[in-house]
């Protein structure tokens, strides 16, 4: 497929195929709903509505559960007593913005961590640590907020480096886990440590640390890794950005490089869309704040330039549904001082693109064969779970994946390197 004259450097569909046959004695779902061909993608930033109120320093939260965008925590202002008390709703269904009932149960809720974790099978937005702009006075103190419910309690966890004075560095789920790497001991200087926090209680220090101190750094999870790109460091007088770049494994508590980020930055959010990690403007030292996105390929460690959004902008709320919206508001300006209100939405539209699955044995293995169309003749990534699996390979619309003998649930999904256009996803089930 050809790159429209305005489309995004990425894209992807969430239409799956409806259809379970067995063959060969293997289980093979396609699950869904909707036909038998799927929608791919191209996407384009649009304006949203702006926030009742400017704001910074929030972390934007997009919860699964009812498909809504929430900027929790920050400030209206700087200087003191501008913390908001309330979380920020955006409904996409009525775009618009409501303040919502609930109370936070303190005013030290700027640079928290928050994230969707679930407890006892109910989902709920978890935050960790914050300060109050008068004093800067950190703390540990984590609460959850039940957006069905409008409610908010807190959690008898406080996390330990909070109540060292600690900000929390980047965050990022996995596992229904949350993993907070580094942070800011503010004024005094960065931290190194990884923390893992389960709900609903429990606190571990990994024994791992980051090669080098960093605050404010993105991180996203993709796959069973936590990616990170770019940092802030800090001089003894200031924060200054960076490009360091590394990759986190929880499950073996090891870290290492990966190619470094083309730019540095610092102070935003780096996001997961579509198995790639995309890291969202940022930064502080000129010429930033950014309006930049760069994307980093796990598969191929490259990084890659996508479509920016239009305001330059740092310590800004956003987040995405992983495949086809991203939402950004609020945060500093290019100036690095007055706060916006203003609302950035990327959003995917579609165009025709489609993806199968098959199931052989050879050999005592287990193949999945891939097929889709129309093939460009260009390159493409071939996901699975998430992760490249082959690529940048040639889009001659045919793959194939070797299972051996491992059994399991994946997902598979074809990207064009070039448009970014994205399949359907098809999930496979082997037994």
């Amino acid at each position: 497929m050809k790159k429209e004259s305005s489309q995004s450097a990425f894209s992807n569909p969430r239409v799956l195929i409806g259809f379970v046959f067995c063959l060969t004695g293997v289980f093979l779902a396609l699950l869904g709903s909707g036909g038998f061909s799927a929608q791919a993608q191209s996407c384009a930033w649009s304006a949203g509505p702006d926030m009742s109120s400017p704001g910074a320093r929030m972390v934007g939260v997009f919860f699964p559960g009812n498909g809504k965008f929430y900027a929790m925590g920050g400030r209206a202002f700087d200087g003191g007593g501008g913390e908001f008390t309330n979380p920020l709703e955006y409904d996409p269904a009525t775009n618009t913005w409501t303040t919502k009932s609930a109370t936070y149960p303190d005013n030290q809720v700027n640079n928290m961590a928050c994230a969707v974790l679930t407890d006892s099978g109910t989902p709920y937005i978890y935050c960790v640590g914050g300060s109050e702009s008068t004093t800067s006075t950190v703390t540990g103190r984590v609460f959850r907020y039940n957006p069905v419910t409008d409610t908010i309690s807190t959690v008898a966890a406080p996390w330990p480096a909070g109540t060292q004075n600690v900000l929390p560095g980047g965050f990022s789920v996995l596992g229904n886990k949350i993993y907070i790497l580094g942070g800011f001991n503010v004024n005094v200087s960065m931290d190194d440590r990884i923390w893992e926090f389960t709900p609903p209680s429990s606190w571990v220090q990994k024994s791992t640390t980051l090669p080098t101190q960093l605050g404010y750094l993105p991180t996203a999870t993709i796959g069973n890794l936590i990616y990170t790109g770019g940092g802030s460091t800090w001089d003894g007088t200031t924060l200054q950005d960076s490009n360091f770049s590394f990759v986190y494994d929880p499950v073996a508590n090891t870290i290492g490089n990966i190619a470094a980020i083309p730019r540095a930055t610092g102070e935003t959010r780096a996001l997961n869309f579509n198995g790639q990690m995309l890291v969202m403007g940022g930064g502080r030292v000129a010429p930033n704040p950014s309006n930049e996105v760069d994307i980093y390929d796990p598969g191929t460690d490259t990084w890659s330039i996508g479509i920016p959004f239009v305001t330059s902008r740092r310590n800004f709320p956003t987040d995405t549904d992983g495949t086809s919206h991203i939402w950004l508001a609020g945060g500093y300006a290019s100036d690095g001082v007055t706060l916006l209100a203003s609302m950035e939405i990327f959003e995917c539209t579609s165009g025709e693109i489609t993806l199968s699955a098959t199931i052989r044995r050879q050999g005592g293995n287990r193949f999945v064969v891939l097929d889709w169309s129309p093939a460009d003749g260009g390159t493409v990534n071939v996901l699975r779970n998430g992760a490249v699996l082959h690529g940048p390979t040639n889009d001659d619309g045919s793959a194939q994946d070797n299972l051996r003998q491992h059994t399991g649930t994946f997902v598979y999904q074809v990207c064009e390197t070039d448009t970014g256009t994205c399949s359907n996803e098809v999930t496979v089930k082997v037994h």
